[in-house]
């Protein structure tokens, strides 16, 4: 569902709120998926085939030419599982595999600047967000006969892209928030708002979604020698 009208979630405003689109339409809550099955698209004042009229999503970069962009994205399943509950779905799953131990991701990097390249123009790395790599920033072996926790050095999620989707055994009930902003350079994704401390260049926006569980994901070790900590203290805070 993409909802322009929403204000905040889980106590955090969204970015990708407006009262009005670029086009002059009201913004409209739009349901895309329900049950698995495409039920409409975003549309801006240029409809497509099957729709013929602006559900209030032409969005624009300061003068430049409307198109039909998401707002304030939220992925939700009516099946969803408490924390609790996914994470025993987690482990009865490592157990019928005949596994020891199985992985845990609990924070990603973002996955336009988390690129495998650590020199490289701004371009290449927001390029990349295509390559279907992920860098997880907190990682951590479970131990399956007892659900202990061991955090790793992280390494790189590999093949992480929209087929993926298509073998998740369960979705959680817990949404996290991601603020970004939209590019509409076509093969560009976006980044991370102010993650290179540039003007804006794109279109402020936010997904919503939750925990997901995966049968089998492909990854590797970290390769090279870890980055070392500051030698001195961050400064206080003003």
């Amino acid at each position: 569902m993409d909802d322009p009208s929403a204000k905040d979630a889980q106590g955090r405003p969204l970015a990708g709120s407006y009262t009005v689109d670029d086009e002059g339409v009201l913004p409209q809550t739009v349901t895309l998926v329900d049950n698995g099955t495409l039920k409409d698209l975003l549309m801006s004042r240029r409809p497509g085939q099957d729709f013929v009229q602006s559900n209030g999503h032409g969005r624009a970069l300061f003068l430049g030419e409307p198109h039909a962009e998401s707002s304030n994205l939220f992925f939700k399943s009516g099946n969803g599982l408490s924390p609790q509950d996914i994470k025993k779905k987690f482990l009865d799953e490592c157990k019928q595999d005949g596994r020891q131990w199985c992985l845990m991701v609990r924070e990603l990097d973002d996955p336009v600047i988390g690129d495998t390249h650590d020199e490289g123009e701004v371009s290449d790395m927001v390029a990349g967000a295509s390559s279907g790599e992920r860098v997880p920033l907190e990682v951590y072996r479970v131990n399956v006969a007892d659900g202990s926790e061991e955090l790793l050095r992280p390494g790189h999620l590999l093949s992480m892209d929209l087929r993926s989707l298509r073998d998740v055994s369960a979705i959680g009930a817990d949404p996290v928030l991601f603020a970004y902003e939209q590019s509409q350079t076509m093969g560009v994704q976006g980044t991370a708002l102010a993650a290179f401390g540039t003007s804006s260049d794109g279109l402020p926006s936010t997904v919503t979604a939750p925990s997901l569980l995966f049968e089998d994901v492909e990854g590797r070790e970290a390769r090279g020698e870890m980055r070392r900590l500051p030698l001195v203290p961050p400064p206080p805070m003003q």
